[in-house]
Parts: structure tokens; sequence; C-alpha cells
């Protein structure tokens, strides 16, 4: 049976969601008014079909998650994928610096330290963590714009990147055997 890669992502979530859903129950509560070969004969019973399901849905998984490895090699998914973390790291990168404020100018810079080298007052500086220095930022008004437009330049790219992906897992298909596809089909989830 043939499955887009689209799909395969799907199946994959049904199975782990299935499989951390099975039951693997080992112990036995047993009262005074139940047969207690029926009770463990009951709980063993579950208990070994739900080790069986596990191992079928786990042969699956397995099997559709190599070949979708294979297929996003062979289709470039995986090369753009890491494309696409790149420009993630570069929109949060820029776009954490175009939010920085522009740099004082220099009179203003110098004012502030003149004021401060004038202020002979020491009860002021010991007060409430007042201290000696004037803060500003190294970035000009171009310099944020810049990283803004590179912010703006790299979200462009991974919309453009995220597209192609979302295309070639719509086209790029898979194979899964025939006994995982009875195995799948058991459990309602083809």
């Amino acid at each position: 049976m043939k499955i887009s890669l689209r799909k395969a992502s799907a199946l994959q979530n049904s199975i782990n969601d299935l499989v951390k859903g099975l039951d693997f129950e080992v112990q036995v509560k047993i009262n005074e008014f139940q047969v207690s070969e029926q009770e463990i004969s009951r709980v063993a019973t579950a208990l070994c079909k739900n080790l069986e399901r596990r191992e079928n849905l786990l042969t699956a998984l397995y099997q559709v998650r190599k070949a979708v490895s294979k297929a996003n090699s062979e289709a470039g998914i995986d090369s753009k994928l890491a494309d696409v973390a790149l420009l993630e790291k570069q929109i949060q990168f820029y776009t954490g610096l175009a939010g920085n404020k522009v740099r004082d100018s220099h009179a203003v810079v110098e004012g502030r330290l003149e004021k401060i080298r004038n202020d002979k007052s020491e009860s002021r500086r010991a007060l409430y963590g007042y201290n000696d220095t004037v803060d500003t930022t190294v970035l000009n008004q171009e310099d944020l714009d810049g990283f803004r437009q590179r912010a703006a330049e790299a979200k462009k790219a991974k919309q453009k990147l995220q597209d192609e992906i979302l295309e070639l897992n719509v086209q790029t298909q898979i194979t899964v055997d025939e006994q995982n596809v009875k195995a799948l089909q058991a459990e309602g989830l083809i």
C-alpha cells in the first residue's frame, strides 16, 4: 500500500497514541466471590493480547518511520528542514537585535557623563544603587532597520521552504508492506 508522507506522519502519531493507551496490567485483585483462575486467566489473556498488539504496532511504526526517513532523504526534504531550522534561528536572532534602542547621540552621552563628573554628592551615589555610568547601545537606526530587513527576508525564505516541503510531503509516497497493512487495518488505523 502506498501512502503520502503527510499521511505517514499522521499514521505514526496515531500508532504512538494507540500504543500509549495499551494496558499492560500484570497484577490481579481477586475477592472472595470470584473464581481465582478465571480472573488470573482473564488478566493474562488481556496482557498477551496487548503485548501482541504492541509488537505489531511498533513493527509497523518503525517500518513506516524507516520508509519516511529514506523518502525524506531522496526527496531532499531533510535538507530543506535543516534550512528551515537555520532560518528560524536567524529570525529569532535578528528580531532580538532589532528590538534594541537606537544609540544615544554623542552630545547626550557626553552631557550625562559631564553631569556625573560634576556631581560631588557622595550620598546621592550611595542611595538606591545609583551608579556612575551612562548606558547606551552601539546601534544606529540603519543597523536596526537592517536587522528587521534580514529577519523579514528570512521569514519569506522560511515560508517558501515550508511550502516546498508541504508539496513534497503530499507528492512523495512510501510503501507499507502487506503484513503491516493488515496489522494497521486490524487496529482501524488505515
